[in-house]
């Protein structure tokens, strides 16, 4: 598992449920057996607009070095698991997403799982061994301090 195929995945997940989101909430929230009133709705709208962008900006980052792309899997890590627990909350306490929240769950569970494989986990790559050719060992000159 690489942070690039991670990146890829995730912007996929993002963009669809984004666009699913911003285009048709009304079906998307009653998945879920949440409220459909206007202002539900409309914020909704800005939810998917938002993971849509977050999709296409992890797009994007898929082709940065691997370096940064370390550093930005921090900030994903943190996302999957607030999402998780917001999730959790919504799902409980405050009964907001009454029918299908384990998918939102796992989704979330999943990918905190992954992000921290790959952040803390991980074994490191072997550094590659050099491809430049072996220096040649001196040959012995005439003069190497035989007498006549």
């Amino acid at each position: 598992m690489s942070y690039h195929l991670m990146f890829i995945v995730n912007a996929f997940v993002l963009a669809v449920f984004g666009g699913a989101l911003l285009i048709v909430p009304e079906t998307v929230l009653s998945q879920f057996q949440s409220e459909t009133y206007v202002a539900t709705l409309y914020a909704a709208r800005f939810a998917g607009g938002s993971l849509l962008t977050a999709g296409l900006l992890l797009w994007f980052l898929q082709d940065i070095p691997q370096k940064k792309q370390k550093f930005a899997s921090f900030f994903l890590l943190a996302a999957s698991i607030g999402g998780f627990v917001l999730t959790l909350f919504g799902m409980t306490s405050i009964g907001v997403l009454r029918a299908n929240g384990w998918a939102l769950l796992v989704a979330f569970g999943l990918f905190s799982l992954i992000y921290a494989y790959l952040l803390f986990l991980q074994p490191k790559p072997a550094p590659a061994k050099s491809s430049a050719p072996r220096k040649p060992k001196p040959a012995p000159s005439a003069n190497s301090g035989q007498s006549e």
